[in-house]
């Protein structure tokens, strides 16, 4: 996967990342091109994660749709996390 321009980081993110790092998980950030956001580690399990900001509008680079169809098509899952309700669900928290 190649990638072209700036690393563009969505607003939300380092605020879902310093949520999961107080909850113990490990985030491993990932390079531009490689079709996601990060690795995201805990006890029951690890996650390829897009984080994608629900304030714009948004959608899928090149990038991300191949490695999103990728992975399905493997029986896993690509998450997509906008809030930190939808960050905390999925390592199995509730938030209000």
């Amino acid at each position: 996967m190649t990638y072209k321009g700036t690393n563009k980081r969505d607003a939300n993110e380092a605020e879902i990342v310093a949520f999961w790092r107080q909850m113990g998980c490990i985030w491993i950030p990932m390079k531009p091109g490689q079709g996601f956001d990060g690795l995201l580690i805990d006890r029951s399990g690890m996650y390829i994660v897009e984080i994608k900001n629900p304030e714009v509008s948004w959608h899928l680079t090149d990038d991300e749709s191949c490695l999103s169809r990728a992975v399905e098509e493997l029986g896993s899952e690509y998450h997509i996390v906008e809030t930190l309700k939808s960050a905390a669900a999925l390592i199995g928290l509730s938030i209000d």
